[in-house]
């Protein structure tokens, strides 16, 4: 299913009126946080009861900044070890991919969807538990995380 998770009439697009379970991961954070209020709106008509939603996602808490902070400069320092051992970083391996003969065609076609890279926010999963529980979610909370990611698990 190819679908603008902006467009109100999204999930006009899917194959089916509802579903057992729907997972994401590092891809919500594309959005804004009032786009993806929107969005676990919908995912709250579209998950069955009973059903789950979970998202694995940049989930920093706002909370913790020298932590933040910390594990920001850490892995700033390994990304840079590594390209400086021969790893490609985010825009080479982009750049590897599309002269590729057989991903330039896909490698295109993402380029014109999404650009460089989308603008979105990373509100904590509090915030996502939250979001998700004010969208009908009966339970939403952090069932794992790291110091800037976390994966949220709601059960309709």
């Amino acid at each position: 299913v190819r679908a603008d998770l902006k467009d109100p009439r999204w999930t006009e697009a899917l194959p089916h009126d509802s579903y057992d379970a729907v997972l994401t991961a590092t891809a919500l954070h594309w959005l804004y946080s009032d786009d993806l209020r929107t969005l676990y709106g919908q995912l709250g008509a579209l998950v069955r009861g009973g059903g789950v939603f979970m998202n694995a996602d940049h989930m920093p808490d706002e909370a913790t900044p020298r932590i933040n902070a910390a594990e920001r400069e850490f892995r700033h320092r390994r990304m840079d070890r590594a390209k400086e051992a021969g790893a490609v970083d985010w825009a080479g391996w982009w750049q590897l991919a599309a002269a590729d003969p057989r991903l330039a065609g896909p490698t295109a076609e993402r380029f014109e969807i999404y650009g460089e890279h989308a603008d979105g926010d990373t509100p904590s999963a509090a915030w996502h538990a939250q979001a998700l529980r004010d969208a009908g979610f009966g339970e939403a909370r952090t069932v794992w995380s790291s110091p800037s990611d976390a994966l949220v698990l709601a059960l309709k």
